[in-house]
């Protein structure tokens, strides 16, 4: 698949997040005897948090490079508060990660720096459209992520999308007010 393609995919969010949590895919058939489960298999805890520092590492690198290069002032301000934000984000998600004997890439998933790579040639107005587009994305799909979190997993990972959730809401509608502002 292309690279276009799989940016496409993944800022759709729809089937990407869908893939990176073991979402959507047919439980294995209940055996005789067993309980059947119908819908989706469970959420891994260990791929939602694999998918939540890769979209949070995406995220904090985009606004460092949409805060210091020259862009519009209202991405100048959001991407410096997103920055921060994610920095806080990713020691928590590694602490949860370590709780839990996971170790988590030190990289993003591959999609993720397709996006992040494509986001660093640009500048000016066309990096302020494309960081606003990117976040407002970035952000619905990691909200339907944590969402899908605090359904089914373990203790501490619902603790996580409680605390999350709250936090990830606000911005989201901020993001959207910052990309009006840049649109055509």
């Amino acid at each position: 698949m292309c690279p276009t393609m799989r940016r496409a995919l993944l800022l759709s969010g729809g089937p990407a997040v869908m893939a990176l949590l073991g979402l959507g895919f047919p439980a294995r058939p209940a055996a005789q005897g067993e309980p059947s489960s119908a819908g989706a298999s469970p959420v891994d805890p260990g791929r939602f948090l694999g998918f939540a520092h890769s979209s949070a590492m995406l995220q904090e690198r985009a606004s460092v490079l949409a805060a210091a290069k020259d862009t519009r002032p209202e991405v100048q301000e959001f991407a410096g508060e997103m920055a921060r934000f994610r920095e806080k984000q990713l020691e928590r998600l590694r602490a949860v990660a370590q709780e839990r004997g996971l170790n988590l890439p030190g990289e993003e998933a591959f999609e993720h720096r397709v996006v992040l790579e494509n986001l660093e040639p640009l500048d000016h107005l066309a990096l302020s459209r494309r960081y606003a587009e990117i976040q407002v994305q970035a952000l619905e799909q990691e909200i339907r992520g944590y969402e899908a979190a605090a359904q089914g997993m373990a203790d501490d990972v619902r603790r996580l999308a409680a605390e999350m959730l709250p936090q990830l809401r606000p911005r989201l509608d901020a993001a959207r007010r910052m990309r009006d502002a840049v649109r055509p």
